[in-house]
């Protein structure tokens, strides 16, 4: 069985371009001695819609495939800025890996951290990720889950499988349900009383708005050194900053697809960042946030194929 990779610039170029038969090359012209009758050339094109329903379907699958968000919640991104701190690497190189991320959080409009900042994307490189993460899951349970409610984080399953995964790079996202309008906790946090629910307040009622969005608060991320044999710093950089900057699902297998995330899969096919994972990074920090869960993923379709229609006619 043939296996199709979707790529960007390939899959919206050909959709814009309509298929073309191949033809043979054009006659020379015709003498009024030596005339011949020339069969009709047809070129077939595509209407818009056709084009923006079947980038529509590649786009939802994409994303059916990588992203995983919280249980009933919507999808989570960082705040106006993000700060970025890598441990256990020379400073040079933690220096190169902090300035790739923070390069792809300015692109999408977020402000990186200053030196000196509190990290809340977190980059820790081990010997042995495994060891190192299940230490951080039996030591540090108030920081995986800071809170009993639900809506933070992928549960206990998801903690089950960043501990024992045997993936060169693993993460751990935490976001909170905030006020849309304030940034402001929208569940109760640790050390609050029973009495001490937040109150948000919403514009009206509305089937397709709520008072409510995602804020990411932490990535921690557990990088094994020992299984990057082969891989370049500028796809490792790349590789981090979209799990830094998005919530990827970590058992991810998204292989028909032209992303970074396929590194470990397929190193010597990709030397950093995709347009398809800036397409999508892009759309999920333009996409309207204070839409209910179940219209979010819409929405980020509806950004992604704007933007590649709009560079497969350029």
């Amino acid at each position: 069985m043939t296996k199709v990779v979707f790529t960007v610039a390939g899959f919206a170029a050909a959709l814009l371009s309509g298929h073309l038969a191949a033809q043979e090359p054009a006659p020379q012209a015709a003498t009024s001695s030596d005339s011949q009758e020339l069969e009709n050339v047809i070129v077939r094109g595509r209407r818009m819609n056709e084009i923006e329903d079947d980038l529509r379907i590649e786009i939802g699958k994409f994303i059916d495939e990588v992203v995983v968000v919280p249980t009933g919640r919507g999808f989570a991104r960082w705040q106006r800025s993000v700060c970025v701190g890598v441990h256990n690497l020379e400073r040079t190189a933690a220096q190169y890996v902090v300035d790739r991320i923070s390069a792809l959080a300015l692109e999408v409009g977020l402000a990186p951290g200053e030196p000196g900042c509190n990290p809340e994307v977190i980059v820790i490189f081990t010997t042995d990720g495994k060891e190192t993460a299940s230490y951080i899951v039996e030591n540090r349970e108030d920081v995986l889950r800071p809170t009993g409610d639900g809506g933070q984080h992928r549960g206990l399953a998801g903690l089950k499988e960043f501990a024992e995964s045997d993936r060169a790079i693993r993460w751990w996202h935490l976001s909170m349900p905030v006020d849309a309008r304030t940034g402001m906790p929208a569940i109760r946090t640790r050390g609050q009383g029973m009495s001490q629910y937040p109150t948000v307040a919403v514009d009206g009622p509305s089937r397709l708005h709520s008072g409510i969005s995602d804020a990411m608060q932490s990535v921690i991320i557990v990088v094994d050194s020992s299984k990057l044999t082969g891989t370049t710093w500028q796809q490792l950089g790349d590789y981090l900053a979209v799990v830094s900057l998005a919530q990827v699902d970590l058992g991810t297998d998204p292989a028909a697809f032209d992303s970074i995330l396929n590194l470990f899969s397929n190193p010597k096919a990709y030397s950093g960042l995709t347009d398809w994972d800036r397409s999508y990074v892009h759309a999920l920090y333009e996409f309207d946030q204070r839409r209910i869960p179940s219209r979010q993923t819409g929405e980020i379709v509806s950004q992604m194929v704007r933007r590649e229609v709009e560079n497969g006619a350029q």
